[in-house]
């Protein structure tokens, strides 16, 4: 922020804790360029306010329990200069005589405070000599020549200000309160309308939730959100997070306006640039860059923090056009990719619909809780227990999911694959395996070479090596080789010479591979009785099963086998592509599929950098290659994502931000990532631009915009647009919003379902997808076979969207999803199997230093960080705390309520104690979704490690070990 030249500027002190009497303070101080510190307590208004002489304090001072006349008393005393604007109520005026001798102590009352606030700060920054001349108001606070200097007398001062701030939207407004209406235009304004207007909208947090909402707008402001009807009203829901979008719009950590770092990082200081600036000074960066080191110099990357169609896709365009390196984010890929190895990706993902889960049986809710991450949906869980459904909860905790199941199995924790495998070899051993689904629909009568692990071809025997006979091979009982579509009853056992060639069933493998994990063996190592695996085999076989999961399992280094071992039993036993039967919940949700971002993601003739996995960014940067290749990275581009909390082992983030030369982060907020940046981008929030949310449920949802940008924030479109045209791309980024959404909804998929950009700004939700999808091959709406990925020419029937047109439990030729030159054991990889995993594990040496083991919980009030300030949210949950089991608790000395500190060898953090049987023995869960200044001292993600499984690049959150101490 700058300064008038021969003026130093008093420090303004604000102690005020409602959030919205605060609001139209700091926005007011905003419109005239006037920086100020918040205080929370007495305690740190005190400390503050005795380190310097002068400045001015705004406070609500009944807010806080000291007596007024005592507080005005000794905050004088300890500054004696010190000019104090006081927020009272009619009630409390009566007070008001305490300060008639105390000089420089102004009133206000609250509920007049649009006319009473800017004049009492008015003379409060007369008494202190804060503008150039008692006469002269210098609202801009600029000197680059665009200035507005006028000599107000108090009446004029009031309407242009009022009038500025209007235009500028600086202003919140609060339902119901007189306090907080946009400050009014002076003595003589008029009343202004409460005529409430309602626009469409949709929750793009990244909760799987894509909840339609009703935006009020009253006077230009967001006052509240409301559910809104799907034309489906079964999908109708709103939870507390889609109620206060009103309060997170307002919010006062928005960024306002472009900055520019001018202290050290992380420091807070900042100076205010306008968006020429900003956008010539980092093109100006990023053309060095290029020119010195290469276009992969410059990275970018991006996380779930706004699901809508057209953010990070147009990112992605512009990055590509850059030939800049893609900074892969890594988060929940073990549940992302073992799914698609298994099943393909669909339009629901790798699952059958969601309402689908009404024709189950059992519904084996395996590491997830969504009553609390995702409870839009529950409800179709619900429906089908009140059905019939039988609920059986695996998880090492007992959560308000497991409450509500019909079984609760306490697993420990990691050992989710010995349990699917002893299940398995039951099944087998009990005859209960689906054998016709087994040769029919998946890839267990493929022939598997015992020389390289490849799967026998037409080429092996014989044929030219050319792709129609590329084709896999089937052997029949009567000993007959050939395609699949020929061999009509494939064996599934067996281990066979061919042609010279030994190759055994991929089916077979599988129970080589699964044999050792006995029933007995898994009881001693999941911690479940052996009679309760029988059950659980039993049940899983006789089916409809559904397998309800998500990205529990996917945070322990093990996760990724997990996963396959769960989808092997469910293919082994025929629980897949039936009504009832495959993957569903967290993980099985709308992919938008029907809406073609290629030609904009990757313009013709550009070549995408390389990718690199956001974990070993640190080790790039020390490195100087990625693997075996060279590469310098100079700049980071960052949007929707607060990297520094989404990534494992936050300290090692910060040092990669210090070891970058510009960091540039565009967001709503000053998050604790923004705060180690360079470059501050002010994005608009959600409902100040129109777009378009397709994820999570059947509809694509026009979300309209309801308000103008606030402050001089811009939506991400346009400032791609910017960032085009000052690299000198302008003629391939000046496209509108329109023309881009046409674009998008310009193709077969959409017209056959009649949406286009005109109809939906129309209809504001249109469907897209049917409520009876069942994954694969018994696909009876819309079919698997649509996805299918050029399936028929290698096996010749199935319609899995896999490479082999069929479920696949072996993994030929098994490549990670992000290759930077890691090795890989590709035997181990092919088959599902158990490791301990990273760290986490009772054998690990470690554990005797660190005996418990450190796992999150997602909250029914955030989505990730993208809620965690906002106060009515905060009321109800204002602070991190961790859940530790009395018997662990007892042992420490800690009760309820104390204040722990939680540390291993990477770090600590300070917060409160939750003793509850709720969680196992020697584990520690933390509540998800605080950020740092939240904490009492030290971090969640400074516990946390970047050690990853190289098979399956992911953040592996859970796989930490630590102690906890009483403080």
């Amino acid at each position: 922020m700058k300064e008038n030249k021969g003026t130093k500027e008093a420090e303004i002190i604000v102690a005020v804790p409602n959030v919205w009497l605060r609001l139209p303070i700091v926005d007011l101080l905003f419109l005239m360029r006037k920086g100020y510190i918040h205080v929370k307590s007495m305690t740190e208004l005190y400390e503050r306010v005795k380190k310097k002489s002068g400045g001015i304090l705004i406070i609500d001072i009944f807010a806080y329990k000291e007596s007024c006349p005592d507080t005005i008393a000794r905050l004088k005393t300890e500054n004696p200069t010190l000019a104090i604007v006081l927020l009272l109520s009619r009630d409390e005026s009566v007070y008001a005589h305490y300060s008639e001798s105390i000089d420089a102590c102004f009133i206000v009352e609250k509920e007049k405070a649009d006319k009473m606030l800017l004049p009492a700060l008015h003379q409060a920054l007369q008494k202190q000599q804060m503008l150039l001349n008692e006469k002269e108001v210098n609202l801009m606070g600029k000197e680059d020549g665009n200035i507005l200097r006028r000599n107000f007398g108090r009446r004029t001062f009031l309407k242009g200000t009022a009038a500025a701030a209007a235009m500028a939207g600086a202003v919140a407004a609060s339902p119901g309160s007189t306090v907080l209406q946009a400050l009014a235009a002076g003595d003589d304004a008029q009343t202004t309308s409460l005529e409430e207007q309602i626009f469409a909208g949709a929750c793009p947090a990244c909760c799987l939730g894509g909840c339609s909402l009703n935006v009020h707008v009253r006077n230009g402001k967001i006052v509240k959100t409301s559910k809104r009807d799907f034309p489906d009203k079964k999908w109708n829901r709103i939870c507390g997070k889609g109620l206060s979008h009103a309060q997170r719009t307002y919010e006062e950590r928005r960024l306002k306006y472009p900055m520019r770092r001018v202290g050290e990082r992380g420091e807070g200081k900042w100076e205010q640039l306008s968006w020429d600036e900003a956008i010539r000074y980092i093109c100006e960066k990023w053309k060095g860059y290029q020119q010195e080191f290469g276009n992969s110099s410059i990275a970018y990357s991006f996380g779930g923090g706004n699901s809508t169609v057209c953010v990070n896709n147009y990112y992605k365009r512009l990055f590509n056009w850059m030939g800049g390196t893609f900074l892969f984010h890594m988060f929940d890929m073990a549940a992302v990719d073992s799914g698609g190895r298994s099943f393909g990706y669909g339009p629901w993902f790798f699952g059958n619909a969601i309402p689908d889960i009404i024709n189950a049986k059992y519904i084996f809710m395996w590491g997830t809780n969504p009553t609390s991450s995702y409870k839009q949906n529950w409800h179709f869980v619900q429906e089908a227990v009140e059905n019939g459904s039988k609920l059986i909860v695996i998880d090492p905790n007992y959560t308000t999911t497991a409450s509500k199941g019909t079984q609760f199995v306490p697993i420990r924790m990691a050992t989710d694959a010995a349990l699917a495998m002893a299940m398995i070899n039951i099944v087998v051993k009990e005859g209960l395996t689906d054998k016709e689904f087994i040769a029919q629909n998946t890839v267990g009568p493929f022939l598997v070479k015992e020389s390289d692990g490849l799967y026998l071809r037409q080429s092996d025997l014989g044929g030219a090596a050319n792709a129609e006979n590329n084709a896999i091979v089937v052997r029949g009982a009567d000993g007959k080789v050939g395609l699949p579509s020929e061999i009509l009853n494939p064996v599934i056992n067996g281990t066979f010479e061919i042609n010279g060639v030994k190759v055994t069933t991929a089916y077979d493998l599988l129970l080589e591979r699964t044999a050792e994990w006995t029933p007995e063996k898994a009881s001693e190592l999941c911690d479940i009785p052996v009679e309760t695996i029988y059950e659980l085999a039993r049940m899983f076989a006789a089916g409809p099963t559904t397998i309800y999961t998500s990205n529990g399992i996917d945070h322990t280094g093990n996760g990724a086998p997990a996963y396959m071992a769960m989808y092997a039993l469910a293919m082994i036993t025929g629980q897949v592509a039936k009504p009832g039967a495959g993957l569903n919940g967290d993980e099985s949700m709308a992919l938008g599929t029907i809406f073609d971002c290629s030609s904009i993601i990757y313009p013709p003739g550009k070549v995408p950098g390389p990718v690199v996995p956001s974990l070993k960014l640190l080790d790039v940067l020390n490195e100087g290659k990625i693997g075996d290749t060279p590469l310098t990275l100079k700049s980071l581009y960052l949007s929707t994502s607060n990297f520094l909390r989404a990534q494992s082992e936050r300290k090692a983030g910060i040092e990669a931000f210090k070891k970058l030369d510009l960091v540039v982060i565009a967001d709503q907020y000053m998050s604790d990532t923004a705060k180690y940046a360079d470059i501050v981008l002010p994005v608009c929030g959600y409902f100040e631009y129109e777009s378009v949310l397709t994820m999570f449920n059947p509809f694509a949802k026009m979300t309209e915009k309801a308000i103008d940008p606030l402050y001089e924030s811009k939506p991400d479109l346009e400032i791609i647009n910017l960032l085009g045209k000052g690299m000198g791309l302008g003629d391939e980024f000046v496209v509108t919003r329109d023309e881009f959404y046409t674009k998008l909804m310009d193709n077969d998929a959409c017209k056959a379902v009649g949406i286009s950009w005109e109809n939906l700004k129309k209809e504001k939700t249109m469907r897209y997808m049917p409520d009876d999808y069942i994954h694969g091959a018994y696909a009876r709406s819309g079919g698997g076979a649509a996805f299918m990925t050029g399936a028929e020419a290698h096996s010749g029937n199935g319609s899995f969207p896999t490479a082999t047109g069929r479920a696949q439990f072996y993994q030929e030729a098994f490549k990670p999803y992000l290759d930077y030159g890691q090795k890989i054991d590709q035997k181990k990889e092919s088959l599902p199997y158990w490791e301990p995993p990273i760290e986490a594990w009772q054998d690990n040496p470690l554990s005797s230093k660190y005996p418990l083991i450190f796992a999150t919980e997602r909250s029914r009030l955030k989505a990730n960080t993208g809620f965690t300030h906002v106060q009515w949210l905060l009321e109800i949950m204002p602070e991190p705390f961790a859940k530790i089991n009395p018997q662990d608790a007892a042992a420490r000395g800690i009760v309820q309520g104390d204040t722990i500190k939680v540390i291993n060898d990477r770090g600590h953090m300070v917060l409160k104690a939750f003793v509850t049987a709720a969680v196992r023995p020697g584990m520690i869960v933390l509540n998800h979704g605080f950020e740092h200044d939240q904490f009492i001292d030290g971090d969640e993600g400074d516990l946390t490690s970047r050690a990853f499984n190289p098979a399956v690049p992911n953040n592996a959150y859970y796989d930490v070990l630590c102690e906890v101490k009483k403080m």
